[in-house]
């Protein structure tokens, strides 16, 4: 293990440390990739669970406009009431079939005195210049028994909005146009009614359920995280191997002197000194890339060269620069 006593030094340590750096930038993302195929799942559960279940009946799912269970979210509730029509808002900025419009937002008031915001669903803009709906559909008058599916309110959004409507659906800031009694934990997208209007905005649609390349991306970043080390080791490993090719080079010129010049610097040679002094002049200043050429390669110990072979190779080279 002498020859990787390099790794103590201070330049690989800084390396390896930033190795550690970027595998725990690789595994905080993996994680956050993770966490959103979490809650994609999670999210997904509650289509497929709660979206087409029965409703539940009024005692059990009207507390739940109030304190809100994320679990309960798209499960039809059934509620009965009167309608407030006289205070609907209409909800800006509303996307639907790749067109801009209005949700129409309307006060229930249930039985026991309760108000549920019920969202009846999405209206165009008109095609004036002032962008305003042509017209509202109106909900039936009298009791109704409303179905709606349980959402979350929504939140603060910094935008303003002309009187009457409003920019999203933020309950707790509707209790000043709908009194205190109104259910700020959630509010219901319509279903059905009974009875039925004479004309109804278009309905929502059906959430889609997608899981998204998240949990694949989560899977690249914990991989990239391992293959920072393997790529620290890797390199640890070329850089002994280029050592040790170095290491080889410079014997081998050493023993090629040795050959051409005695211990004390004299020549010995015996053909022209100058195509010596040129041709190791030609391998010390050629890039590093080519003179990789020039270094010994590396073979089985069955298969190496004599030392015969190895002149009549130098010779070959010596004569071929004599030509050129």
């Amino acid at each position: 293990m002498k020859k990787y006593r390099f790794l103590g030094s201070p330049a690989w340590i800084g390396w390896f440390l930033l190795a550690c750096a970027a595998a725990v930038v690789c595994l905080y993302l993996a994680q956050w990739q993770m966490s959103r195929n979490d809650h994609l799942v999670a999210e997904n559960a509650k289509i497929t669970g709660n979206y087409d279940a029965p409703a539940y009946r009024e005692s059990e799912g009207l507390p739940l406009f109030e304190h809100y269970d994320d679990a309960r979210t798209w499960h039809p509730v059934e509620l009965r009431g009167t309608y407030m029509p006289e205070d609907t808002v209409l909800i800006r900025n509303r996307p639907h079939d790749g067109r801009v419009g209005y949700d129409v937002l309307v006060p229930l008031r249930t039985n026991d005195g309760t108000v549920v915001a019920v969202d009846r669903g999405w209206i165009p803009t008109d095609n004036s210049a002032n962008g305003m709906p042509s017209e509202v559909p109106a909900p039936p008058a009298g009791t109704v028994t409303v179905t709606a599916r349980l959402k979350p309110s929504e939140g603060i959004v910094d935008r303003g909005a002309p009187e009457g409507q409003a920019a999203s659906i933020d309950l707790p800031a509707l209790t000043d146009r709908w009194g205190e009694q109104l259910a700020t934990g959630g509010y219901g997208e319509l279903l059905s009614e009974d009875p039925a209007a004479a004309s109804t905005p278009q309905a929502g649609e059906r959430p889609e359920v997608a899981y998204g390349p998240h949990l694949s991306y989560s899977m690249q970043w914990y991989a990239f995280a391992v293959l920072v080390f393997v790529a620290y080791a890797y390199s640890a490993r070329q850089h002994v191997k280029n050592e040790e090719w170095d290491r080889a080079y410079a014997a081998e010129v050493e023993r090629r002197l040795a050959r051409y010049y005695d211990a004390e610097g004299n020549y010995i040679g015996d053909m022209d000194e100058s195509l010596v002094i040129r041709q190791l002049q030609m391998a010390d200043d050629m890039p590093a890339h080519l003179k990789s050429l020039y270094r010994p390669k590396r073979t089985r110990a069955s298969s190496a060269p004599s030392n015969e072979d190895e002149e009549d190779a130098l010779l070959d080279a010596l004569e071929a620069q004599h030509r050129s």
